[in-house]
């Protein structure tokens, strides 16, 4: 498998990010930050507005109070096409850190060690950002993805519930 990765400096790839997560995203990848964030109507369900919302949010790079900023890491093969994408956002205040806001990966590439490299290169980058600590969310049933961090040092910390009114 050959690919390059490159840490994204513009929108200019919003529309192909965009496309790259509505083609790659699964239902138990929904969490609470898709719920609250209006990605998904509730545990089980996208918005259908998903596509508009996800356009809007890379646009604005997440940034409602001036205190983020995205840091976008992809993986492309030969032909230059998005083959898994990890975007985090990383946030000022109090306690500087980053959010771990998606990865994902084309299924066709899983059990070949892309993940486990963008997140590598990823965690290196992140020594420079002067941040305090990682963290990110993950879909209730989404085990697989629960083992892939927790190989990585990543530690559950809370759980959320949702009351629909």
């Amino acid at each position: 498998m050959n690919y390059t990765t490159k840490w994204l400096t513009d929108t200019t790839r919003t529309e192909e990010l965009v496309d790259f997560f509505m083609a790659h995203k699964t239902d138990s990848y929904i969490s609470h930050g898709e719920i609250i964030s209006g990605r998904a109507l509730d545990s089980n369900h996208w918005s259908p507005d998903l596509k508009a919302i996800l356009t809007h949010q890379l646009n604005s790079g997440f940034d409602a109070d001036h205190n983020s900023k995205l840091k976008i890491l992809v993986a492309e093969n030969e032909a230059g096409t998005i083959i898994g994408m990890l975007i985090f956002n990383s946030i000022t205040g109090y306690k500087n850190y980053a959010v771990l806001e998606d990865m994902l990966l084309d299924q066709s590439f899983r059990g070949q060690s892309l993940g486990s490299n963008l997140l590598k290169l990823a965690l290196e980058e992140s020594k420079n950002w002067n941040i305090s600590f990682l963290m990110l969310e993950s879909g209730i049933d989404n085990t697989g993805a629960h083992h892939f961090f927790n190989k990585y040092g990543f530690k559950k910390v809370s759980e959320n519930y949702i009351l629909t009114l």
